[in-house]
């Protein structure tokens, strides 16, 4: 069924990332191994608490500090944790068929503070000028598969859940989308995508 609106995942769907290139250029900074920065940030619920917002940038940097025992530049560590996305080109012309069906876009991401500052100043044209509601997981405290985070991208499409389609890289995700309602879909690849929009067109 043609929707009337549609949510895309950021991560891994219009730009690839790499945890473990963010952790290697953290752990330069920090002065210690990456498999030490993983331990301190991936294997405790650090990540988690950056990324639902419940602590700031400068909290989570000083955190990683009162870790290691060392001072830490803020910006320096910021950087070197969000320099790690690459764009997905093939991406492109999927956004643009949407558009041409006059689909409204939304963008609906797990993301911490530092990432997407870092997105906005690079200005990826594959994120910049295609969405609206536009909604992360550390300004609205939660993150997906939350239901909390669906139900609120939902209030702000104004459209009904039936009428709602959603892509996203990770099954768990998209499995809490359909459970509230939505069509969704695991993204897999930009042409696999454009089958399924083309197919609403074809009916």
């Amino acid at each position: 069924m043609r929707p009337d609106f549609f949510y895309f995942d950021l991560g891994n769907v219009l730009l690839y990332f790499d945890h473990h290139l963010s952790m290697r250029k953290m752990a330069q900074v920090a002065g210690i191994s990456a498999s030490q920065m993983h331990a301190i940030v991936m294997e405790t619920p650090l990540h988690i608490e950056y990324e639902t917002g419940r602590i700031s940038s400068v909290t989570f940097v000083q955190r990683i500090s009162d870790a290691i025992g060392r001072d830490l530049d803020i910006s320096d560590m910021l950087h070197a944790a969000a320099d790690m996305f690459v764009p997905n080109a093939q991406i492109l012309p999927v956004l643009q068929r949407v558009k041409e069906l006059g689909i409204p876009m939304g963008l609906l991401s797990n993301t911490c503070e530092a990432h997407w500052n870092w997105i906005r100043e690079l200005a990826y044209p594959q994120v910049m000028g295609w969405f609206d509601p536009i909604i992360l997981s550390y300004e609205v405290k939660c993150m997906k598969p939350d239901w909390h985070i669906y139900a609120e991208a939902q209030r702000l499409s104004a459209t009904s859940a039936e009428k709602i389609f959603f892509t996203d890289d990770r099954a768990e995700n998209v499995a809490a989308a359909a459970a509230a309602g939505w069509q969704a879909e695991v993204f897999v690849n930009a042409d696999r995508l454009m089958k399924t929009i083309d197919s609403w067109s074809e009916a």
